[in-house]
């Protein structure tokens, strides 16, 4: 039988945490413009939950080979990383919604929480200082991040990573995921996974609860949801 509540809850970030995807957008559309290629909603859709590396090469496999030629891997992560940093750097990010107040809640439970994001930790640390600007203190005891892991999301090490940071089995561990590929992560690494199904559908993912939003819930409505399938 599970316990009746999470031993610590491990976060995703972009469109989990901060509504930060349609900075992730301008960014690729920007980034596109420049080496000579299209982006639309379809393919930030199919980017979602990167890493990076991924989204570059998708970027690149969008373009003529003469295109793909001039503008190497590195040179587009480099263009790309800037024009994300631009965007984090235009101003405070909002919060999903309900996240602020369910992050908040967790000070006075004592619950630990874990940041496991696939950004790499330039971007992250900034989003970070926002969070920390706004709440007065710092919420999250772990960071775990795309670029300072070996195998980043879908791989399981980050939510592995950030559970045994914090002392716990991932099986006593609450992850919060809104992208595919965060999804299969999370699940691997034995969490017990809530999906938040906005900016893309879904449904491939039959075994795990869905919510619109945080909204409404605390974690003890979440840690219910997840353990009574």
């Amino acid at each position: 039988m599970p316990p009746r509540s999470p031993s610590a809850v491990l976060f995703d970030m972009d469109g989990t945490l901060l509504d930060s995807e349609p900075l992730w957008f301008i960014a690729e559309t920007k980034t596109m413009q420049v080496i000579g290629g299209a982006w639309e909603i379809s393919d930030q859709e199919h980017s979602l939950g990167g890493p990076m590396s991924r989204v570059v090469e998708y970027m690149r496999s969008k373009l003529t080979s003469s295109a793909a030629n001039e503008f190497s891997s590195e040179w587009v992560e480099a263009s790309l990383l800037d024009e994300v940093i631009a965007q984090y750097n235009s101003g405070r990010i909002p919060w999903m919604s309900g996240a602020r107040e369910l992050v908040a809640s967790a000070r006075s439970l004592n619950l630990p929480l874990a940041l496991v994001s696939n950004a790499p930790r330039v971007v992250v640390d900034g989003a970070h200082r926002g969070i920390i600007a706004d709440l007065g203190y710092d919420p999250f005891s772990v960071l775990v991040v795309g670029d300072e892991v070996t195998n980043p999301k879908p791989h399981p090490q980050p939510f592995v990573t950030a559970a045994e940071a914090l002392g716990v089995n991932p099986d006593q561990c609450l992850a919060v995921e809104d992208s595919p590929t965060g999804l299969r992560a999370a699940i691997a690494a034995g969490c017990q996974v809530v999906a938040i199904e906005q900016l893309t559908p879904l449904d491939e993912f039959t075994n795990i609860r869905r919510i619109p939003s945080l909204s409404g819930h605390s974690f003890s409505s979440l840690w219910d949801l997840v353990t009574s399938i």
